[in-house]
């Protein structure tokens, strides 16, 4: 390539045109007759060093003869589909047969020029080619930004952090054509980056160095195209990787994370283009992350002011004290039996810790009683569920505890309190705690009474299964309840040590 078509290469708006002939007089003219066309126009006699060309430069059309040597006008043309799928194909021959035309135009060639060709018709050819090119490329980048606007609708519909993660990274292979991607975030300390979703990213892609870098070096978006003799960066393990296309996301104007894609079985290069339409997604999850973010802190503190209130009711009688946390280990561990998944054990959790929220109402004198109370002390104890709901029904996060707060007094039998429920009318979380919230009052100490022990426990289930208790949560409880009292069960297993002579 020489230095005057090299230099009007390197001008990107202009369609850049390969010319490839084993006769320099013809790569000559056809630069001579196009350049003034508004093109740009590289060319080459030497057929290996025009397939490296095809690699490494954004080709929009490509010009070659049929025959020339070891490397015919078809290995160029199938060449040049393989990493410019749209771009125009033409083949110029001196010796045109009907064979020869079939081939070419079966290889995906948009025409057949036959040598000697006047300006005129070189000039319409490539015309007609690159307008058709446009306006595919049109109709292509249209699809690609209702796609983009489609992927940043469900971005930015996600609540979960994590779930919005994940839509990033399947969305985003999917559009870009990628073998892997991955969402890296910083950490809460500021001073690295975390892996915090990936499908596909082979094992050690990133460097441990490159996980702790200044953040302040992460800000500017790349492509990185690795070739066989480029396989080892500073910051990334390359081997089998093709491509790679890294994008930040912004947060307040600083870096907060980054979204990776990259391709290994798919050996397209990724482009500029490519680059510009991350840049939007990642506009929008950086937008989504951070709502997500700040929704979680707001949940947090949330959360953490009314588990202050749940252990100020424990601190007013410390014979409740770890009653929640050892209810809901109880009752996570029969959900887990139960085959919950991952976000309604979440609801669980908020549900075991607030079940007794309501006893905030709840005078002293009642909750520390040491003997049975009075009937009137009962219906002022029986209305606990129901101040527990009025506390948290203004904060809809806390939706999910409602279930737990409101029935865990009910009765299978439909003798309970507030509501009389029976049955399965009565949810299956407030089935759930009212056999776990029964254990933990059997085997723990009362004012009235030393704890019980789980054999206790055991034998109220069994006597009280289909009444207070239903029976298929009482089966998953028995099952769980020697993995959660083990110490207790191995004590009793224990042989008794024999008195010394």
């Amino acid at each position: 390539m020489d230095e005057k078509a090299e230099h009007i290469y390197q001008d990107s708006t202009l369609p850049c045109i390969l010319v490839v002939d084993d006769e320099q007089h013809i790569c000559e003219l056809v630069t001579e007759m196009l350049e003034g066309e508004g093109y740009n126009i590289i060319s080459s006699t030497d057929t290996h060093e025009a397939l490296k060309m095809i690699e490494d430069n954004s080709i929009n059309a490509v010009l070659t003869d049929l025959v020339m040597d070891d490397v015919n006008g078809v290995d160029i043309l199938r060449k040049a589909k393989e990493h410019h799928p749209d771009a125009v194909l033409i083949l110029m021959t001196g010796q045109p047969t009907l064979e020869n035309v079939i081939t070419v135009l079966r290889e995906g060639a948009y025409d057949y020029l036959i040598k000697p060709f006047t300006l005129d018709t070189l000039r319409m050819t490539f015309q007609r080619g690159l307008s058709k090119q446009r306006l595919q490329r049109e109709n292509v980048q249209l699809k690609e930004l209702i796609n983009i606007y489609k992927i940043g609708e469900d971005v930015g519909s996600g609540i979960e952090l994590n779930e919005i993660l994940k839509v990033i990274v399947e969305s985003t292979i999917k559009e870009f054509d990628c073998d892997g991607g991955a969402v890296l975030l910083k950490s809460e300390h500021g001073d690295l980056l975390e892996v915090k979703a990936q499908r596909g990213v082979p094992e050690g892609f990133f460097k441990k160095e490159y996980l702790k870098i200044d953040m302040e070096h992460l800000s500017a978006p790349l492509i990185n195209n690795y070739s066989e003799d480029n396989k080892l960066v500073d910051s990334y393990n390359t081997e089998g990787v093709r491509s790679h296309l890294c994008h930040p996301l912004m947060i307040h104007g600083k870096c907060g994370g980054q979204i990776h894609l990259i391709r290994t079985k798919n050996q397209k290069p990724f482009i500029r283009n490519n680059l510009v339409a991350l840049s939007l997604i990642a506009s929008k999850s950086a937008t989504a992350i951070e709502n997500a973010t700040l929704l979680k802190n707001l949940e947090n503190t949330y959360l953490a002011t009314l588990s202050a209130l749940a252990n100020a009711i424990e601190t007013r009688d410390e014979y409740t004290r770890g009653h929640t946390e050892r209810v809901f280990q109880a009752a996570e561990a029969i959900a887990i039996e139960l085959g919950w998944e991952e976000e309604r054990l979440k609801s669980l959790r908020m549900g075991g810790l607030l079940h007794d929220i309501g006893k905030i109402g709840v005078p002293d004198a009642i909750l520390n009683k040491p003997g049975p109370l009075t009937s009137e002390e009962f219906e002022i104890m029986k209305s606990h569920p129901i101040l527990g709901a009025k506390i948290v029904e203004g904060i809809p996060f806390l939706k999910p505890a409602m279930p737990y707060i409101l029935y865990h007094h009910e009765r299978f039998d439909g003798t309970g309190y507030p509501h009389g429920l029976a049955g399965e009318d009565i949810p299956i979380e407030g089935r759930i705690l009212a056999v776990v919230d029964t254990i933990d009052a059997i085997t723990s100490d009362r004012p009235y009474r030393k704890g019980m022990g789980i054999d206790k426990a055991i034998d109220e289930l069994n006597i009280h299964s289909g009444t207070q208790f239903d029976p298929e949560i009482v089966k998953v409880a028995l099952k769980v309840l020697p993995k959660i009292f083990k110490d207790e069960l191995k004590k009793k297993s224990a042989p008794e040590p024999q008195p010394t002579s």
